[in-house]
């Protein structure tokens, strides 16, 4: 009972995470698109009417910058703090599912770790709680993979420059649509990278959850 009720309230936590994950995404890119109508729309008024070339020139490059801040640096900005803030939601998940596992199968060490927090989690669950991740195995791949991104933003603010993991990242993100790289070799989010890759990370969560519940019905059966 106790291990339904643990599984039942870790599966609920990842629900709400996700779902305001998915809410505060969709927020910002609602109000970067807004916000960039409106600056477009402000310029058009200003132009409006103007005859003298120099004038409407220098009006027009004062709004390009306002423009481009809401083209490139802003949401630049916005999708680096939630995908960051999403992967740090994600090791708190795995951590607490460590945890959850502990008390459900009584192992003497407690989960703990200050790096790799997915592996090291996930290499615990297998270990010490019994679980079998060989089915998705290739989640667990694809979060690790992500988990460079986070570091080389976190770390490096997206640039790929004198990194030693430039060569796995490129090769990684040519198969992510909504990931490029600009011409200073530096990643660029685009819309639907957050919510794309927290349905992934989520469903990794997911299936975690099922094999440790698998594995709890067993020691209840016995």
């Amino acid at each position: 009972m106790e291990a339904n009720v643990l599984l039942s309230s870790f599966c609920h936590k990842t629900h709400q995470d996700r779902e305001r994950l998915k809410e505060l995404s969709r927020f910002v890119e609602q109000s970067l698109r807004a916000e960039h109508t409106r600056r477009k729309d402000r310029a058009t008024e200003e132009l409006e009417g103007i005859t003298d070339e120099s004038e409407a020139m220098f009006i027009a490059e004062c709004h390009a910058e306002d423009i481009f801040q809401v083209e490139r640096d802003f949401p630049r900005v916005q999708r680096y703090a939630l995908f960051v803030s999403m992967m740090g939601m994600l090791e708190a998940n795995i951590v607490g599912l460590c945890r959850v596992a502990h008390r459900i199968f009584c192992i003497p060490k407690e989960f703990n770790a200050y790096s790799q927090v997915v592996a090291q989690g996930v290499a615990y669950l297998e270990n010490k709680a019994g679980i079998n991740t060989s089915r998705f195995h290739s989640r667990i791949e694809f979060v690790r993979k992500l988990n460079s991104l986070r570091n080389c933003i976190a770390h490096a603010e997206g640039s790929l420059k004198n990194r030693h993991d430039a060569k796995v990242i490129k090769e990684f993100v040519k198969n992510i649509p909504t990931v490029e790289l600009d011409n200073q070799e530096r990643l660029v989010l685009m819309e639907g990278f957050v919510g794309n890759t927290a349905y992934e990370t989520h469903i990794l969560l997911d299936r975690l959850h099922d094999a440790l519940k698998s594995e709890s019905a067993k020691i209840s059966v016995n």
